[in-house]
This record gives structure tokens, sequence and C-alpha cells, in this order.
């Protein structure tokens, strides 16, 4: 009688492991799944910035020629400066802001997620507030002297609004701005995301390989001025060879886009 006793106690043991076990798996499962499940609504990188560096940007103010500059055209802004794909605003005695196009949030359900890489000039006193139409969300912001990622939550139930970057005090760099949405089912489990856009080779020659397009309408290639110098609708194929005959050497921007989704990447082309 011991020994079945002890051997149903064992079982139970068991069984009771398994599940302790198999619920660990569910939570990471549970866990991969909604850190993937991000659709991006909204994308600049300043990649269209090329001139001067971090430690020295340049010392024109683009804001008169954002559009040339910009992915999407409608960025305004004041004491813009250049900085080898990231850009400084303000100088040293005069703060600067830099607002987005109307960016429309409707569209899906979901929760929308402003991110952005923000640090200050080094050993300044800066302060800055991200205002969406005019009002701040988020709290006030003190970077530090390397890029921090912020994330701060779109107030819900706006369709459509600008989004702006200002100083308070001092200068300050921002880098790869993007509004994304997280999408939920019905179980409250994030959907995945698609899978991330690949170019190759890069530097590219005459032909130039993209994976994973297929979500996406419209493919252009834009130079570093911002100008369209190729146009190709791709017909949501996942996969597009694309000839680059006629484009001088140089740095472009490969530009998919559709209703919902935007992606921007840079490539070189070397003959």
């Amino acid at each position: 009688m011991l020994k079945v006793e002890q051997g149903i106690n064992y079982s139970i043991m068991k069984i009771s492991l398994y599940f302790q076990r198999s619920s660990v798996l569910v939570l990471l499962l549970c866990y991969f799944i909604n850190t993937s499940g991000q659709t991006v609504i909204f994308s600049e990188d300043f990649s269209g910035f090329i001139n001067g560096t971090h430690a020295s940007p340049s010392t024109s103010d683009a804001s008169g020629s954002l559009d040339t500059k910009t992915q999407i055209p409608g960025w305004s802004g004041y004491k813009i400066y250049s900085a080898a794909g990231e850009i400084k605003i303000g100088i040293e005695d005069v703060t600067g802001w830099i607002e987005t196009p109307l960016i429309t949030f409707s569209g899906g359900e979901g929760n929308l997620i402003l991110k952005f890489d923000i640090c200050r000039w080094t050993g300044d006193a800066t302060i800055v507030r991200v205002l969406l139409d005019g009002t701040q969300i988020g709290s006030t912001l003190t970077p530090g002297d390397a890029f921090q990622n912020v994330e701060i939550p779109i107030t819900p139930g706006i369709s459509s609004g600008k989004i702006r970057f200002e100083g308070v005090a001092k200068r300050f760099f921002l880098d790869n701005v993007q509004i994304v949405r997280h999408y939920l089912t019905s179980a409250g489990i994030f959907l995945k995301e698609r899978e991330e856009i690949e170019i190759f080779p890069n530097p590219a020659a005459d032909i130039v390989t993209i994976k994973n397009c297929g979500g996406f309408e419209i493919l252009e290639v834009l130079n570093s001025s911002g100008k369209i110098c190729l146009t190709k609708n791709t017909g949501h194929n996942d996969r597009i060879e694309l000839h680059l005959n006629g484009l001088d050497p140089g740095i472009y921007f490969i530009r998919l886009s559709s209703p919902e989704r935007l992606s921007v990447n840079r490539i070189i082309i070397s003959h």
C-alpha cells in the first residue's frame, strides 16, 4: 500500500512540475510574441542630412530646405543643423525645434507609441519637450551626452496631428523618429511583425535585390538630395531585383510605401 501511495505522490509531483514548466513556456512565448507585434506607420532616420558630423555639425541652418533631406515632405523647424545622418537642434544661445508633417493615426486598432533617439550637446544643461498639436506628451526630457531611446504613448482617440520636438534650453541631437502601432488579437496576444526588409548587395553596382517587401505597393529610389530617380510598382512580390543602370555612383535611398507602412533604407551605388 505504501508503494502505491508513493507512486501516486510521485506521479502528482511530475504532473505539477510539467504544468509549472508549461506555464513558464507559455509566458515566454507570449513575451516574445508581444515584443514583436508592431507596425511602423511613420519613420524618419534623418539619413538625408549627410553634411557635418556629430562632433562638428554643419553650420548652415537647414530649416528652410527640409523637404530636400527628409523622407516625407512637410517637416518644419527652426535652427536645424545636419550632423551626418542625424540632426542637431538649436545653437548655444538660441533654442530650436522641429515638427513632423501631419500624420494620420486612425485606420487601425491598437496602441500608438512614439519612439526616437535623443542626446544633448556634450555638457549642455539641455531641456526638451515633445508636443502633439501644441499639447505636451510624456515627461520633460533632460537628455545625457550619449544617445538614449525614448518611447512615449500617443494620446488615444486622436485621428491625426503633428509632433514637435522643442528645445526649452540649450542644444540637442535627434535621430530615428518612429511611430509604431501595436496590434492585439481578441485573445490579447500581439500579432507577429512582418519580416524586416533585406537589401543586398550593398554597396551595389548594376542590380540590387530587395527581400520581404511584399507588404508594400510602391518602390522608389531617391538620391541624397531627395529627388526620386526610379519608381516601380512592387506587385506585392516578396523579392524584387532592381536594375540600377543609369544612376551615378553615390548614396541613395530605397523607399517602400503603402497606405499603412513606410520603410526607407540607404544603399551605396558603386560602379
